[in-house]
């Protein structure tokens, strides 16, 4: 078994749905998330560093995956901004993501999302695309997107979110961030 079959997490531990998608008040951003691990519980920069040693066998989706993973991990340790992580996407990213955006406008409502949420729910699921494509999955089983255009929504959220709703800001940064040596 590959190392890239081996990371799937088990999905069994599911978190309900959140927000209103008819409500206009700030935070009620709509997510379906019943039956999607509750990936916001592992600090990513453990999951960046599990991945660090694997060689990603020349794929560049591989190699951007795991760059992404550590800088949501340090962004989850409260290090840099949310649009940091914009820098270096390969290929045509940005059509992917409006074509998600496009997909969610039909799903919950146009621009439900910008209403506002816990910032640990776009963070998760980015973290679960960025998984999949680590497992060598291209596209999203239910939205026949591809993945890295789900990562980029989500990363697009985030900066907003830093911008517009800091009041969702959930990170637990007081346990995550580093301690300097006495």
């Amino acid at each position: 078994m590959s190392l890239r079959n081996a990371i799937y997490i088990n999905a069994e531990h599911t978190a309900a749905g959140v927000g209103d998608v008819t409500s206009e008040a700030r935070g009620s951003g709509a997510r379906y998330n019943t039956g999607k691990a509750p990936v916001e519980l592992i600090p990513i920069w453990v999951l960046a560093e599990y991945f660090d040693p694997i060689e990603p066998d020349n794929d560049p989706a591989f190699t951007e995956a795991r760059r992404l993973l550590f800088s949501l991990g340090n962004w989850q340790r409260g290090i840099g901004p949310a649009s940091q992580m914009f820098g270096g996407f390969f290929g045509d990213w940005w059509t992917d993501c409006a074509l998600v955006f496009d997909y969610g406008r039909k799903k919950y409502a146009e621009w439900n999302w910008a209403k506002g949420m816990a910032w640990s729910i776009p963070l998760a699921c980015a973290v679960r695309h960025l998984l999949a494509i680590l497992r060598g999955e291209e596209n999203d089983p239910e939205s026949g997107l591809p993945h890295r255009g789900h990562v980029a929504c989500n990363l697009v959220m985030l900066a907003q979110y830093e911008a517009t709703y800091h009041e969702g800001d959930d990170r637990p940064t007081k346990w995550l961030t580093p301690q300097k040596a006495a």
